[in-house]
């Protein structure tokens, strides 16, 4: 058992997708996730967890998607030039899984008819079928 194991989820907020120098594919981003309402205010609140995701992994990840991702903390000191640098705490994402996606366009044109949906929905609702016009 890994002991530097975490699993959270949230939603993908910020996205940056780059490449490292031996051409492997890499995202930057930030996850949203949920710590509950405020006491005093009722709004929620969330705490912005900030991630990175190699190779095949990388490509599961979208942002404004509610995903679930499962993987290591990763902590490093960045010289920012200051004496001790900047301490960097990330998560390294292993597993990738959506949890929720965005939700379908609004089609305004039939497909095939190239017919507004709107005005069709319409005369739709304009027809009454009797049962003596149904064949059975």
């Amino acid at each position: 058992m890994d002991i530097n194991q975490l699993t959270v989820s949230g939603k993908v907020m910020k996205v940056t997708k780059t490449g490292n120098s031996n051409g492997t594919k890499m995202v930057l981003g930030t996850l949203g996730i949920y710590r509950g309402k405020n006491k005093e205010t009722n709004q929620p609140e969330f705490d912005n967890l900030p991630f990175v995701a190699y190779g095949a992994v990388s490509e599961y990840i979208q942002q404004s998607i509610k995903m679930l991702l499962s993987g290591k903390i990763n902590v490093y000191t960045r010289q920012d030039g200051s004496q001790y640098g900047q301490r960097v705490v990330q998560m390294q994402v292993l597993v990738a899984y959506p949890i929720a996606m965005p939700d379908k366009p609004t089609i305004k044109e039939h497909p095939s008819t190239g017919l507004d949906m709107n005005s069709l929905d319409e005369a739709v609702d304009q027809i009454n079928i009797k049962n003596s016009d149904l064949p059975f």
